[in-house]
């Protein structure tokens, strides 16, 4: 029995949109403004290379903690931005759209240069956020 063929273009693809949009939305939570005094957002980068066969893509994996009631401030991405969250809840914000909360198990994904904000809740969150986007561009562009 022969094995059928493994896919490389669309996992490639797919793992390009995660680290994209991971990518923007750690960039907009890393300079957050919270209100817990004293509390900060911590960002650890996990991972951050150039993709292979996709000549000056880069993709950057990061895990970020939020303290609770962190607001973000307005920002966009030039790439796709991709976040998993691993415990307390964060309300995704998009201008013109219904508000997405999302707690411990679920993943949200942010399309290039849609105008977002996040928000904590009560708990905070913790997250593992993918980023995809052109090597040497900026990984976000704040919105007054």
């Amino acid at each position: 029995m022969t094995a059928a063929p493994i896919k490389t273009p669309r996992l490639t693809n797919w793992c390009v949109c995660l680290g994209l949009l991971g990518s923007v939305f750690l960039a907009g939570l890393a300079r957050a403004d919270h209100h817990a005094a004293g509390a900060s957002v911590v960002a650890e980068t996990l991972l951050r290379d150039m993709i292979q066969g996709r000549e000056g893509k880069e993709i950057i994996v990061s895990r970020v903690s939020f303290p609770p009631h962190t607001q973000l401030p307005w920002h966009w991405h030039p790439g796709e931005e991709v976040f998993y969250v691993i415990e307390g809840s964060v309300t995704l914000k998009r201008r013109s759209q219904p508000d997405v909360l999302s707690t411990a198990g679920d993943a949200q994904k942010i399309a290039p240069e849609v105008v977002h904000t996040g928000e904590t809740g009560e708990a905070g969150a913790e997250l593992v956020i993918f980023r995809v986007h052109t090597a040497g561009e900026p990984e976000r562009y704040l919105v007054e």
